[in-house]
């Protein structure tokens, strides 16, 4: 009953304050939001900012030849994407050495839209396995990697990703877009080398991308805006159908100079072909090809949410102001494949061919989902000031209950006629179905303290988290009788921020928090943890900026990890550590260029004693072997990122690159690459009988994108737009391993690509 009366009363993401010059009060406070999401680089949020931190402007976003957010992303120091879709529906990533050890799905730092968590279940399952957002809604996004406030968590350790979706505008205005993709599949061209007509090949290349906007402010009180985004057509490789719908609607109620309220309300929904991972000579053959034709991945998401505004207090003096917010949603998905997952051989007389999906126990599975959201969160910011300190106050609570349930479903073959298996009707996977209803407590408080006009500013915070887990399990094997097992948990999560601004444009920071990751339920993957994963990070550096010219960042970055669930065939948990040197500078030389160059060292280890399960490495080593000081898998240790916009009149030419260099991917650390494949125990792997483990170096890449925009045709409030780019210029070929339901082998990265873009906005 609550969904339904939230979804009528909110058919209107949480969006900024509108600038109005008749309320005074409501514009002054817009600041908050601002130092939140900063617009750019040269923002004060950025320049004065206790940590490191990167924003990616709208016209980075836009004309920097990114082609979805994925893309953007790897242009944020210390920030690894696994970029295997191409569409941007599915991310995965890792930051400053960790989020490779989930099941492809990113478990590291916390992402948000307009502020508010995207994930499914927020604290049980922090995979990503919906992202909620598409390319063209959104306006900027604001990377934060150290410095945190302790009012984000859990899972905070890696850094914020703030995704700001585009703002209701004063005036009412509209868009009409297109986006084209056509997609690069042959090894030294665009045209494809299938027996099959032209066209038929050519029309199989193509991603459209199609995008709706409207609203604004109907007087200095109301305003609404719509936004629709349609994507549909063919992923990178072949035979890969995707389609992606996005509606989007805010509102703003400005009731006065101190009181405020915002709402939005969201449907979403994706499907895509996942083509997984190839043998290495299936790879080499034809990186582009869809061996795995059963793997899909489908889901549906509606969120809403309100927040209330308060304003109070004279901020030159004492003032402030209180927030209470609501959100929720009702999410589900279905992740898609057969049994054949974990296998890649391409030998009949070793075993299993990975392509075979017509013996008897061959199974597809549906992974099917439902996550059932609802939070409040009332937060105080309140702003003290007096001749010798300035002080800012913040507390609040969060409260969050998340229900979960899950049902998969499977087919097994039994019967071959002429030797194609007569898959039956999909039953209940009984011993694969649970369902939770857990709920979340949260406090929090900081006290930034601000002595000497701002020179030096000290920052404590402590949030605290009780958890509370309710699984329902079978007391028989049947399940026609069940039991709740409680779990209850609490974890303290301290902060310290600390800055010093000796000269006018120079900062040196320092700054330490703890972070978890609370017990996450099964996914996708070999192991699943019951414990908590515990982080203490801490970070030292420097920024100078030179007015709106120059920016430079320096920090150094250690994080101890314990019982962190590591991935790459290890069983966890283990104790870790990351260390490393971030760089980054902006530079804006001449009126209309923007120079933005970045790198980044990465030390990751394990620091424990544990020996590493010998039954994933027979072929390999045929031993036990110590883990103790090898690198974490799939993380690169260099990563050097250069990026250009230059603006001439209607013109823009934006350039981007970004190189990773190799990285293991296993705990094995073997240098060689070596495929080994084995019979598996279907008990312990869910029904999988025969599956193969790859071990060696992952291919280092430097991938270059190029694109030129222009103003067509302008005239008052309508304007004409276009851009042609090309990503991955020189066809540069990589893949990543351990991702989802292709653990093996090696996936694909998109090759070359161009993309055409059209805008009309009037």
């Amino acid at each position: 009953m609550l969904k339904k009366l939230v979804l009528l009363c909110c058919s209107v993401t949480l969006v900024q304050a509108i600038p109005t010059k008749r309320l005074q009060k409501v514009q002054t406070t817009q600041i908050l939001p601002y130092e939140e999401a900063p617009l750019s680089w040269q923002s004060p949020g950025v320049k004065n900012y206790l940590g490191s931190r990167t924003v990616i402007s709208h016209k980075q976003l836009t004309q920097q030849a990114n082609q979805s957010i994925e893309e953007a992303l790897q242009n944020v120091p210390g920030v690894h994407i696994r970029n295997f879709t191409g569409t941007g529906a599915m991310p995965s990533f890792s930051i400053r050495g960790f989020g490779g050890g989930s099941p492809g799905h990113s478990n590291t730092g916390l992402v948000l839209v307009n502020g508010i968590p995207i994930y499914v279940a927020p604290y049980a399952l922090i995979g990503i396995s919906i992202f909620p957002v598409t390319f063209q809604s959104v306006d900027r996004i604001s990377v934060t990697k150290g410095g945190e406030s302790v009012r984000y968590g859990p899972n905070a350790f890696g850094g914020v990703i703030n995704i700001i979706t585009k703002p209701i505008p004063t005036k009412w205005s509209n868009q009409i877009a297109e986006r084209t993709t056509f997609w690069g599949r042959s090894n030294g061209g665009f045209i494809t080398s299938s027996s099959g007509p032209a066209n038929k090949s050519l029309g199989n290349n193509f991603l459209y991308n199609t995008y709706l906007k409207t609203g604004g402010m109907f007087n200095k009180y109301v305003g609404i805006q719509a936004q629709a985004n349609y994507i549909t057509g063919q992923g990178f490789r072949y035979n890969s159908p995707t389609t992606i719908q996005n509606y989007m609607f805010d509102g703003i109620y400005q009731i006065n100079e101190s009181n405020k309220l915002t709402a939005y309300y969201q449907y979403y929904k994706f499907f895509l072909t996942d083509p997984g991972s190839l043998a290495p000579s299936a790879y080499d053959s034809n990186r582009f090809q869809n061996n795995r034709p059963h793997n899909t991945k489908s889901g549906a998401a509606n969120r809403w949410g309100v927040v209330y505004t308060n304003f109070f207090g004279d901020p030159a003096k004492i003032g402030g102001d209180f927030t209470l917010t609501y959100y929720g949603h009702a999410m589900s998905r279905d992740f898609q494949f057969d049994s054949n997952y974990l296998n890649v051989n391409t030998n009949p007389s070793r075993g299993l061919v990975y392509t075979n999906d017509n013996y008897p126990g061959f199974f597809i599975v549906n992974h099917a989902r439902h996550f059932f959201l609802n939070a409040i969160e009332p937060n105080v910011n309140l702003h003290i000031a007096t001749k010798h300190l300035t002080q800012h106050l913040n507390f609040g609570l969060r409260f969050m209950t998340n229900d979960i349930v899950m049902a998969p479903m499977q087919s097994t073959c039994k019967t071959l006629i002429s030797g194609k298996c007569q898959m039956p009707q999909a039953t209940p996977l009984l011993k694969s179905s649970q369902d939770m209803d857990n709920n979340y407590t949260a406090l929090y408080l900081s006290d930034k303290l601000e002595f000497f006009k701002g020179k030096f500013v000290l920052n404590p915070g402590l949030r605290y988290t009780f958890l509370n887990y309710d699984r329902k399990v079978p007391l028989k094997p049947d399940y026609t009788s069940m039991q709740t097992l409680k779990t209850h948990l609490s974890e303290w999560s301290p902060a310290l921020n600390i800055g010093y601004k000796p000269l006018e444009g120079l900062l040196f920071y320092g700054n330490y928090r703890r972070s978890f990751i609370p017990p996450q339920n099964r996914m996708i993957a070999l192991y699943s943890s019951n414990y908590n994963q515990l982080f203490d990070e801490m970070e030292f550096g420097g920024r100078y900026s030179y007015k709106d010219k120059l920016s430079f960042n320096a920090n150094y970055f250690l994080i101890f990890a314990k019982n962190y669930y590591s991935g790459g065939y290890s069983p966890g948990p283990v104790d870790a550590r990351s260390q490393g040197v971030e760089l980054e500078a902006y530079y804006s030389p001449i009126r209309g260029l923007n120079l933005h160059v970045a790198y980044t060292y990465i030390n990751a280890v394990v620091t424990n004693n544990a020996l590493d399960e010998t039954k994933w490495f027979e072929g390999i080593v045929n031993h036990p072997f110590n883990i103790k000081g090898k690198q974490l898998p799939y993380v690169s240790p260099h990563q050097f990122i250069l990026g250009a916009t230059y603006t001439y009149k209607y013109t823009t030419i934006g350039l981007s690159s970004y190189f990773y260099s190799r990285a293991f991917s296993s705990m094995l650390n073997q240098a060689r690459s070596q495929t080994a494949c084995f019979p598996l125990s279907g008990a312990k792997t869910g029904g999988v009988s025969y599956g193969c483990n790859s071990v060696g170096l992952l291919p280092w890449y430097w991938v270059w994108n190029i694109q030129i925009s222009q103003v067509f045709w302008k005239s008052g409030r309508h304007r004409i737009v276009g851009s042609l780019q090309m990503n991955n210029i020189f066809d540069m070929k990589y893949y990543f391993r351990g991702i989802g339901t292709s653990p093996t082998g090696g996936e694909s990265a998109p090759g070359r690509s161009v993309t055409a873009y059209l805008s009309y906005e009037f």
